[in-house]
């Protein structure tokens, strides 16, 4: 019986160790771009969007605003988006509003986003209609809408075995 055991334990243990053998790894698409843009107000630096199979990784990069020109914001909005025709597809978006009378810093970075934001359609659409939209409003009430179109960059093509 001792025998017997120590037999189905060996085969049990054996198989499990050259069950994953022969195996191939599953191998990953992933795409790494980066973008950038800059008009007379403010320019974006740093951008970074990773796309695999499972998830996209967007960085909204670094946003640099020129002589002062957002000093008396009490309220910004600032978005990434797929420009398609008339309709915008919301990549990332962020806003802020002052609520005690004071103004309000716009931030220098625009901020993150992961999961599954991009569809496989729109990939070759980012490539020549990534916009970034911003949105202020000064304390005298007065809003402005600034748009700008964003140069993407392929930094990194590839394969990864998982």
């Amino acid at each position: 019986m001792k025998k017997a055991i120590k037999i189905f334990f060996m085969t049990t243990f054996c198989f499990c160790l050259f069950s994953g053998c022969g195996r191939k790894a599953v191998e990953e698409q992933f795409a790494v771009y980066s973008f950038s843009g800059e008009n007379d107000f403010f320019s974006i630096s740093n951008g970074v969007i990773v796309l695999n199979s499972t998830e996209e990784i967007i960085y909204g990069g670094n946003l640099e605003e020129k002589d002062g020109m957002f000093s008396d914001i009490v309220a910004f909005s600032v978005s990434l988006y797929i420009q398609s025709g008339d309709e915008k597809r919301i990549l990332l978006s962020n806003s802020v509003e002052d609520m005690t009378g004071g103004t309000i810093t716009v931030p220098d970075e625009i901020g993150k986003v992961s999961g599954d934001i991009i569809n496989e359609t729109e990939i070759e659409e980012l490539k020549n209609n990534l916009f970034l939209g911003l949105s202020t409003t000064n304390l005298n009430g007065e809003k402005k809408e600034y748009q700008l179109q964003l140069i993407l960059t392929e930094v990194a093509t590839g394969e990864v075995n998982n």
